[in-house]
């Protein structure tokens, strides 16, 4: 069966899989299931191979040392250089034409905060604003921060709350420059479209 969306236990099978860490059973089943055209496991599966060839322990030939798993894992959840605002680090996109980027394409890049995670689809250098998607797992937030410039929303899925107001899935918000968003939560989870500011900055004491 396809995936829809990545799961906490996809980045795991994943992770430990790319590290050869999985049981024999469960790593055959999960590589059979990535034949069979599962294109979120592929991906993710892909992200933790890159990863892990940077891993001594993860070489052809070589036995997992105990605490690989804790490390891929570690990777896979660790905060980027620019912390919460990872995009902050996306370089310009080089469009040619058209510029398309597929339903199963691109990584969900770790935020560093519990259940957040963004992918890239468009960084624009001459307005200096970034197109992206952002996934939020349920019970998760993202902290209170100031706009750099106007930023649009769309609830592609899910529910998302922002201080006493309540967006599902189709519903659009748009903040104007220099305003402040409170503490953003989901109950159920969601994922965003989001373009904005790259100027965009957390209030100070907004992460721990």
């Amino acid at each position: 069966m396809e995936h829809k969306r990545v799961t906490d236990e996809i980045l795991e099978l994943a992770a430990l899989y790319a590290v050869g860490a999985l049981e024999p059973q469960k790593a055959k089943e999960f590589e059979d299931h990535v034949k069979e055209g599962c294109a979120i496991c592929e991906s993710e599966l892909r992200v933790f191979r890159e990863t892990a060839a940077m891993l001594p322990a993860a070489l052809p030939g070589s036995r997992p040392h105990p605490k690989v798993r804790e490390r891929v894992l570690a990777i896979a959840s660790a905060a980027p250089e620019t912390g919460p605002q990872v995009w902050k680090s996306w370089k310009p996109s080089s469009p040619t034409g058209l510029h398309v980027v597929r339903r199963h394409e691109g990584a969900w890049m770790p935020t560093g905060l519990p259940g957040v995670f963004a992918k890239q689809l468009y960084v624009d250098p001459a307005r200096d604003t970034v197109t992206m998607l952002v996934r939020m797992e349920p019970g998760s937030s993202y902290p209170p921060h100031r706009h750099g410039g106007p930023e649009e929303c769309l609830v592609v899925e899910g529910d998302l709350r922002v201080g006493d107001v309540v967006l599902r899935a189709g519903d659009y918000q748009c903040a104007a420059g220099d305003s402040i968003h409170d503490v953003s939560t989901t109950v159920n989870g969601c994922i965003l479209l989001i373009v904005s500011s790259r100027h965009d900055e957390l209030l100070p004491g907004s992460v721990q």
